[in-house]
């Protein structure tokens, strides 16, 4: 997730959490933002390697089809813990609700 729509997520979830809750949260968006960093540095590597910035040997091309699988798997981890932080954001932004049976009394 971008870091400027990671920001906007994160503001629209209310002062009043629990150090547990905010703890919780922060991880969530440690996780997403090391990913994607994660994601930038490899697929830089492997764009350096495609470019030629590394020698043409069989190493080079081994090391680009390595690189070319990690890319694959942080970006695929990247949408579940977006998914994750997505979903945790909207757990903490709801509002409780009173569930009320038919006698009026709240559960």
């Amino acid at each position: 997730m971008h870091p400027h729509r990671l920001q906007q997520l994160v503001a629209t979830v209310p002062d009043g959490l629990s150090p547990e809750q905010r703890a919780r949260l922060y991880s969530h968006v440690d996780s997403s933002d090391a990913c994607r960093i994660r994601i930038d540095r490899t697929r830089d590597e492997l764009r350096d390697l495609l470019d030629g910035g590394a020698a043409k040997d069989e190493q080079a091309a081994s090391r680009s089809v390595d690189l070319a699988c990690e890319l694959d798997v942080l970006e695929r981890v990247q949408q579940r813990l977006d998914g994750w932080l997505m979903a945790l954001v909207e757990e903490l932004t709801q509002a409780p609700r009173v569930i009320q049976y038919d006698d009026g009394v709240p559960a």
